[in-house]
């Protein structure tokens, strides 16, 4: 079965459970026969064959361009890399006869990669630094790259990397702080949740009106642009609130939560119930943590936080059976 098939059919399974035409046990068997039984060991066989072809072919190229001392050297063999990896990437992913459609769209993702790689070495090799302003660009030309081959040819592996590379472009970065630490933030907390929520219109618009219409060969697209939008959304609401950020954004990070569990029930749609559930969770937790970390000992910390998280989970399973049980009489 395609991923995209086995995607359409448990999402409608999913819809008919939330609009209370199935019950939760026929649910469960329907989940259950649209199962891709023995294909995860086989894609995890398959990353990791390619991840390995692919190290070693770059360890053979930094090995070339160290031996040169030249990025511009660097830079012409990473190039003929990547077109190398996008031509046969197109032509195994496009193959009418559908043989390797997925090792296609690896390798065509992966060149999208070394052009990335490529274009940063064209630009230290002119004299550039691998730093500032200069980054981000590569990373919006290279989404653009991104996102017109998987138009072109369908593929939504080269728009999840364009979308990924589109947002950090923008100004979300992370980095290694040492010690086991990672930091991450967003340049501009306010203006990526804007341009969140304007990618949470276009992948509902793209979904529910492209999908179906002039598109209809580009399925799954727009829930990489919905689900990319609520992720930075949210991101971007909870980074405001930090470190002890002002009432109102703990106030409109609170609310956006409710807005969007709100919005999944309306709608039908598990992916704003469950982005709304986890980033309101997050929220409760990190006012919970401010407030009271340095007031109680670990363990009564802990032992208060996991006590009110099973309370609050049983109160809303609760609720849930109880407007289950009403809708069915």
């Amino acid at each position: 079965m395609r991923p995209v098939t086995y995607e359409l059919l448990t999402r409608e399974a999913t819809d008919w459970h939330q609009l209370g035409l199935i019950d939760r046990s026929l649910l469960d068997v329907l989940l259950e026969r649209y199962t891709r039984r023995g294909e995860f060991l086989a894609a995890l066989l398959k990353w990791l064959g390619m991840f390995a072809i692919f190290q070693l072919g770059l360890a053979v190229l930094a090995f070339i361009a160290m031996m040169s001392q030249s990025a511009g050297v660097a830079a012409v063999l990473l190039g003929g890399v990547s077109a190398g990896l996008w031509y046969f990437g197109v032509r195994m992913a496009t193959d009418p006869r559908r043989l390797h459609p997925f090792t296609g769209a690896v390798l065509v993702t992966a060149s999208l990669a070394a052009a990335f790689g490529t274009f940063v070495l064209l630009h230290v090799a002119l004299g550039g630094e691998p730093e500032g302003r200069a980054i981000p660009v590569i990373m919006l030309l290279t989404g653009a790259l991104g996102a017109s081959t998987a138009y072109r040819y369908r593929l939504r592996w080269p728009l999840l990397l364009a979308l990924l590379l589109f947002f950090h472009g923008l100004g979300a970065w992370h980095a290694y702080g040492g010690r086991g630490a990672y930091f991450a933030d967003i340049q501009d907390p306010k203006l990526m949740a804007a341009i969140a929520l304007v990618m949470i219109a276009l992948g509902i618009w793209h979904e529910r009106r492209l999908e179906i219409g002039p598109l209809r060969r580009c399925t799954g697209f727009g829930g990489l642009y919905l689900i990319f939008g609520l992720l930075y959304l949210n991101l971007s609401l909870w980074f405001l609130t930090l470190p002890r950020g002002p009432l109102a954004w703990v106030l409109i990070f609170a609310a956006a939560g409710i807005a969007q569990i709100v919005a999944g029930a309306r709608l039908y749609d598990a992916r704003f119930t469950g982005f709304g559930i986890v980033f309101l969770a997050i929220n409760l937790y990190t006012r919970f943590f401010e407030h009271f970390w340095d007031r109680l000992s670990a363990g009564t910390f802990f032992l208060l936080g996991g006590a009110l998280a099973m309370i609050l989970g049983y109160a809303f399973e609760r609720q849930s059976h109880v407007r289950s049980l009403g809708q069915r009489s």
